[in-house]
Formats: C-alpha cells, structure tokens, sequence
C-alpha cells in the first residue's frame, strides 16, 4: 500500500499526518509533495497529483485545502482517502481569498467544489477549528465517515492513533468489494468480488458484473472463480459471456471455474451454460461446494428466497484475509446464517426497503442487525432497492453500505 500526503494551504511536506504516518509506512511508500498553491493553477495542481498515482493500491490523505485534492482524487481513481479538518470550499475562505492567489485560481475552485457524498471519504473534524469553525456540517454531507476529534485546524490531539483507526476502517471496508449492489431491477445488479493467493473469486457474475471484470487486470491471477447463490438472472446472467471472454481474451490459456452451491443447481447451470448459452466444455470446470478444497472457502450455506427454487438458493461462509465472513445472497431470512456470526465477523446481508415475502426488510430486520453490530459483527448492507430510503433508516447507525469496486 503506498500514501499520496497532501498538506495544507500555508503547510509544509513534512506536516503532522506525514509525521504520524511514517509511525505508519516505511518512509518509502509515502510520497509527500511540497506544494505551492498560490502560484499554481487548481487544474494543474490536479494533473500533478494524477500523475503521482502509479498503483491501484493507493490511499490519498489531505489536510486542508490539501483534503480538497484528497478527495478528488479519491472520487476520480475509485480509492479511499483520509482527510484532516478538509477545505471543501476553498473559494469561500478569506485567509485563501486575501492571500494574493489570482482571481483566476480563485474561480477555478468555484467550480471544482462538489456537492455530493464520497462513499470513500473518511474524515476527522476537529472541534475547536477557528479556521473552517462549521466545518463538521460540511464534512457530514460529503463523507460517508466522520469523527469529531479533539484539535484545532492544524493539529489534532493524537492524529496517529486516529489515521491508525481510519485505515482499520478502510481495510475492513475493503475486504470484499462489490461490483454492483442493486437488486433485480437496479442498473448495477449485486455481486462482489475478493482476491486471495492470486485468485480472483467473484460471488455471482450478472452481465453488469461482466462489463466491469473485462476492464480489470484479470490476466494477473493464476485462477477465477465464480461461487454462485442462485440462477436467478441479476446473479448469473453474466457467466456464459464471462466464460467465453477469458477463454478467448487468454488465448485459449485461462479457465473459469464456477463453484455451484450444490449437485441440483450445478445440474441446472449447466444446462444453462451448454444447452441455452452454448459454451463449450472446454471453457470452464464445473464443480460443487463440497468439491472446493480451499483455505478462503468454509461451506454453502442452504437459505430461502423464492418458492420456485426451493432449495437451490444458498449464501456463503467465507475465510478471507483470516477473516470470518457471511455472505447472506438473497434470502427471505436471517437465521442459518446467525450461528456463523460471531464477534468480529463480518455480515453481508440483503436489505430492501419494500416488504415482500422473498427479501429482508430493512426497517423489520434493523433491530436484530442493531444488536448484531453491537455484539462486534460488522454488518454491511447489499442487494439494495431503494438506496436514498435504505440510507435514512441507517443514519446514525454503524451499519454500513457495501462499497462499490
């Protein structure tokens, strides 16, 4: 993992979160430019930054107007980012205004403000800032994490301690990652994916899956794998075309295998896969759960969605990273999976927000979940159909929406 650090509008290289993050990181994976902000165009500023970033694996940090950068970088490459008392509206602040910066820089911030959350932001908002005093509000509203801390704008009590939870955070955030999180009729239909000893394991493949595992440096990994919960299709739609792909894109040199929950639906995947899509034999290995011989792989687990596949709709218990994890796929409920969970596990559960027989519903289920979290699960929230609504009943809440890959 390597650390864009990008100090303050008056900082310097060397600020306190550099500092507290070379507690952190060899000195070596940080890089932590000096940055003149008065006589450098934003644009150009944000080109610079872009160019630094030369990984996937990256976490940008910002303090200040630096938090600013931080967050847009982490908004254009798809990467968590750490920001300390962020200037959002740098174009707002007279101590930036009256610092002799050009008109021009000046109107340039005007438009590279946003106003829109960043669900990869986690922020720390000091509580005696007499810089950026109602910040908090600001912070609330455009980041999915934030945590008051003791500090003025510049120095925050114990900031070391404070990344070191953040980036706790982040990691625990990133365990799986989803390649969608909608339910049947959203446009990114649900599926995650987790890498392990160079295998790349998806769980379900739709065909908006597909579009977003072609883009990805697939080529790298010894072996994919796709465990699939049904075949209902926002979750195996995509397969078929997933297979043919890598088998062709490789030259012939890579095979998928798919994990089927049980002998009933490998039955029935591969009468989708030969008799319906049309692959052939050769570009794919089939085989059951039971037939999975892998440390990240625990068991299928049997659960109940929709009467017409009855017992062939399953979740999964994953070991990931040694992680104890519960993939609940969609299910009508939550009670094969609770003996799995225990303190420090991590949850990932359906929820709707519409009542039906065949899902969890949120506002039903959030008591039970409540007391989950406190008991030390980690729940995450996924197969979402109404996310603005499913979003207000976990204000306030340590429960969490799945991040998108």
């Amino acid at each position: 993992m390597k650390i864009l650090n990008l100090h303050g509008f008056m900082g310097e290289a060397d600020n306190k979160n550099y500092k507290a993050l070379c507690k952190i990181f060899p000195a070596e994976d940080i890089i932590s430019p000096k940055i003149d902000y008065i006589n450098t165009a934003p644009e150009e500023l944000m080109k610079c930054f872009s160019d630094m970033v030369d990984t996937d694996d990256l976490i940008f940090v910002g303090q200040s107007l630096g938090g600013m950068y931080a967050d847009k970088l982490s908004r254009k490459f798809k990467r968590p980012c750490i920001l300390t008392n962020p200037c959002y509206y740098p174009h707002e602040l007279e101590i930036i205004t009256s610092s002799g910066i050009s008109s021009e820089f000046v109107e340039q911030y005007r438009k590279m403000s946003v106003s829109t959350q960043n669900e990869r932001a986690y922020t720390l908002c000091s509580d005696k800032d007499t810089i950026l005093p109602d910040n908090y509000q600001n912070c609330d509203k455009l980041s999915v994490t934030v945590k008051t801390v003791h500090g003025s704008h510049s120095t925050i009590e114990n900031v070391g301690d404070h990344i070191s939870e953040l980036l706790t955070e982040i990691q625990n955030d990133n365990l799986l990652l989803f390649l969608g999180r909608g339910s049947a009729f959203a446009d990114e239909h649900n599926s995650a994916f987790f890498v392990e000893d160079n295998e790349l394991v998806l769980i379900d493949c739709p065909a908006t899956s597909y579009q977003k595992v072609k883009k990805m440096n697939w080529e790298q990994y010894d072996n994919i794998y796709i465990l699939v919960t049904h075949t209902h299709g926002d979750h195996s739609g995509g397969i078929g075309t997933m297979l043919q792909y890598v088998w062709f894109a490789s030259y012939m040199k890579k095979k998928v295998t798919i994990v089927a929950p049980s002998a009933e639906v490998k039955e029935d995947l591969l009468l989708l896969l030969m008799r319906i899509e049309g692959c052939e034999q050769e570009w794919f290995n089939i085989i059951t759960a039971d037939e999975l011989d892998k440390k990240w792989f625990i068991s299928a687990v049997p659960t109940t969605h929709v009467k017409p596949l009855e017992g062939r709709c399953f979740g999964y218990h994953l070991n990931i990273h040694g992680n104890n994890v519960v993939y609940t796929g969609d299910t009508a409920t939550l009670e094969p999976f609770k003996p799995l969970l225990k303190r420090g596990s991590f949850l990932y559960t359906e929820a709707a927000y519409y009542k039906s027989a065949v899902h969890l519903c949120l506002k039903e289920m959030l008591p039970e979940l409540m007391k989950l979290a406190e008991s030390g699960v980690h729940v995450y929230l996924m197969h979402l159909d109404a996310e603005d609504e499913l979003k207000k009943l976990i204000d306030g809440t340590t429960l969490r929406f799945v991040e998108i890959y």
